[in-house]
């Protein structure tokens, strides 16, 4: 009765803290829904929030300030529909933006630059061949657009720059540092890179724990990236990348032994923080390390036959299309996670630390049933594949101790929520802006550009 009490009050509360909007603007988007885009961005500088909204035409800039009033706007035709969708931006010194026009795979990249005083535009066009080499990801940081990509075959990455319409390249070459496995096989970067691809974390967003599951993980921080590699079982190895100067500096944070030697391994950075995991049949090893100086802040060893101490949830076994199954002890929930690819996610709240550990994968439902009652699904199930999730998830406070409160809904569920509840905001993008979420939409129905303001919790 409490948890059905508790759902209740979440969908009204998403209801009432949903219904913040900041702004809106007339607009009505045309042509084919495919070449539909709402972008927010953020000056860094400034803190001008600017929404670009195009369709297969015409494209329309909103500038607003700090304090979120419209204060500029300049509509005019976009680029060739070659060029499909806006993938990145930068702003120059005057606070005009530059938009990055292209398609999925970033081969080709029309910049152009937005005069919104003159209401004037210069376009350049860039080629990027990738010639033997694979993309990996873009990116964001300090009003500049990055793309990263793999040299396939060498122990090398390049970084691409777009700052105010101009291209730069570095290389980032990884062949001074050695690599090894967990049986202190030395193995190379490429085939690390081949065998677990980078997975960009959203450093000031909320995370999903398929992401937290990945053991090659991008951090895109202040200045400079993150690399870590939990490929070793028997150590998390990172690497800092100064985006001014593309100088890497190594450093290395071993994982306690667990008394059974086969364990599963991962790791995850958050604010100077690096938490670490290992899981067998029979134990979970949780620590927390500093960052700067490797030591350990916090370790906690359960064993099967052990309660999990720091759990604020349950733990939960989740199938994908099923509804949502208890694991009874902490030994099911162990037997399961063997199954999968193990992890977890860190996310900071206004008053806590919420971390989601636990493992994601598409197993066979036989193996399911090793560890949860497989009579509780359709019999259908038994001979299929099928995406699987257990977690739970737990709160610490700032200081690093567990806490039995419960944790508030997220503003990612209130958009969620939000979403499903309203047809009409269609291709939403959302942005962090200062403490809350903005996210930007088309509204269908009312024919307008809309922003609206989630924050995690009650306010």
């Amino acid at each position: 009765m409490k948890k059905i009490l508790l759902l209740f009050i979440l969908i009204q509360s998403s209801l009432l803290f949903s219904q913040t909007v900041l702004a809106t603007f007339p607009l009505e988007l045309k042509k084919s829904k495919e070449y539909r885009q709402v972008y927010n961005a953020e000056n860094a500088v400034t803190h001008d929030v600017y929404a670009f909204a195009t369709d297969k035409e015409n494209l329309t800039i909103l500038k607003y300030n700090s304090a979120l009033f419209l204060t500029n706007q300049y509509s005019l035709a976009r680029p060739d529909i070659s060029y499909k969708q806006i993938v990145g931006y930068s702003f120059n010194s005057e606070g005009n933006p530059t938009l990055y026009w292209s398609n999925p795979d970033l081969k080709k990249i029309m910049a152009v630059k937005y005069d919104l005083n003159s209401k004037t535009n210069i376009e350049v066009p860039y080629e990027l061949q990738f010639f033997n080499q694979t993309l990996i990801t873009s990116f964001q940081d300090n009003n500049t657009f990055y793309i990263l990509a793999q040299k396939l075959f060498e122990q090398k990455l390049e970084l691409y720059i777009f700052k105010d319409g101009k291209k730069e390249e570095k290389t980032l070459d990884f062949g001074s540092f050695k690599f090894k496995n967990s049986k202190n096989q030395e193995i190379a970067f490429s085939k690390i890179l081949e065998v677990l691809p980078i997975e960009k974390i959203e450093t000031n967003q909320f995370n999903p724990l398929f992401k937290g599951t990945e053991r090659s993980k991008l951090y895109v921080l202040k200045n400079k990236l993150l690399l870590t590699f939990d490929h070793n079982d028997n150590e998390t190895q990172t690497f800092e990348i100064d985006l001014a100067t593309g100088n890497i500096q190594e450093k290395i944070f071993p994982k306690t032994a667990t008394k059974n030697y086969v364990s599963l391994s991962n790791s995850y950075y958050h604010e100077t923080k690096i938490y670490q995991l290992k899981v067998n049949a029979e134990e979970l090893l949780f620590e927390i390390r500093d960052y700067k100086t490797t030591d350990t802040i916090k370790s906690i060893k359960v064993l099967e036959s052990q309660k999990i101490p720091f759990k604020t949830s349950p733990m939960w076994l989740q199938l994908e299309g099923q509804k949502p199954r208890e694991f009874k002890n902490t030994a099911k929930f162990l037997h399961q996670l063997v199954y999968l690819e193990v992890g977890m996610t860190v996310y900071k709240t206004p008053k806590s630390l919420l971390i989601t550990l636990g493992g994601t994968g598409d197993i066979q439902f036989t193996d399911v049933v090793n560890s949860l009652d497989g009579s509780q699904y359709n019999s259908e199930l038994m001979y299929r594949t099928i995406p699987t999730t257990a977690y739970f998830e737990s709160v610490f406070d700032k200081k690093l101790d567990h806490t039995k409160q419960d944790q508030e809904p997220l503003a990612f569920d209130f958009i969620s929520g939000f979403l499903q509840q309203h047809t009409e905001a269609t291709i939403p993008n959302i942005i962090r802006y200062k403490n809350y979420y903005i996210m930007g939409y088309y509204d269908s129905k009312a024919k307008q550009y809309t922003m609206r303001k989630f924050i995690d919790g009650f306010e």
